[in-house]
């Protein structure tokens, strides 16, 4: 039963990737677009408020020098902020930096992970695809630092359906209780993965893919539009700003 809801996750898995990737190929390249000139404006805006509270025009070099330093003066506000923290820590006797010990733990299981798993231990086709989705589910998970996941993974796949059963009734039940609890956390993922947002519009058929995909481009270039123009009258509104405090200057 368990290898037939793990075969269910990993076609599953598959399925979502491929989508993903035909929602990137489509919609990416907008998106980046999209979320660069937000960044853009967002940017300029703050210049323009900047400069609203100065008396003279400040260049974009001054403009770029004021916001290095004031990130620089946040870092280290922080910086000293974690220090106070882990200084009182100290003097309590807590535990004060556990980041090494979660490195050499997600290691660890990942390591032990992808010996159980990698493609290159597959019996066949078949075999092989679902390992390679399970690494790209080990590799996800390493690359989030989520050990959580990895240890679930790690129990998950470690068990088989093969293999001796235990002769004392005892163990047996406690080999079928743990199965269950394999079972049910497969299953959990498997609702979970299917109810995303990704795993909702995979079950949605073909057609309204496209029309998905139609609309969120439809959607996205409007939003490049408004956002092109919000872009110019940033622009406008900072040269009309720095024209103003040249003319005050020259008073």
């Amino acid at each position: 039963m368990s290898t037939q809801v793990r075969q269910l996750l990993a076609e599953e898995e598959t399925e979502q990737q491929g989508l993903r990737r035909t929602i990137d190929e489509r919609l990416g390249s907008l998106r980046r677009e999209a979320e660069r000139l937000k960044a853009e404006c967002e940017r300029m805006e703050a210049r323009l408020e900047r400069l609203s509270f100065v008396s003279r025009s400040l260049s974009d070099d001054e403009l770029d020098r004021e916001e290095e330093k004031s990130r620089a003066d946040e870092a280290a506000w922080w910086a000293e902020w974690r220090h106070r923290r882990s200084s009182r820590q100290d003097r309590h006797g807590e535990v004060v930096n556990r980041s090494s010990d979660d490195d050499i733990t997600l290691r660890q299981l990942y390591k032990a992970l992808a010996r159980l798993v990698h493609p290159d231990l597959a019996a066949d086709s078949r075999d092989r695809a679902q390992r390679e989705t399970l690494m790209r589910m080990a590799n996800e998970a390493r690359d989030a630092g989520d050990v959580e996941q990895l240890r679930r993974l790690l129990a998950i796949w470690a068990r088989t359906d093969d293999g001796p059963r235990p002769r004392e009734v005892e163990a047996m039940q406690a080999r079928v209780a743990q199965l269950r609890v394999e079972i049910g956390e497969l299953r959990r993922q498997l609702a979970q993965s299917r109810m995303s947002s990704i795993g909702l519009l995979l079950r949605r058929g073909e057609a309204e893919i496209r029309q998905y995909l139609r609309g969120e481009e439809v959607r996205l270039r409007r939003e490049l539009a408004t956002l092109r123009l919000r872009r110019r009258r940033v622009l406008r509104q900072l040269e009309e700003r720095r024209q103003h405090l040249n003319v005050r200057g020259g008073e």
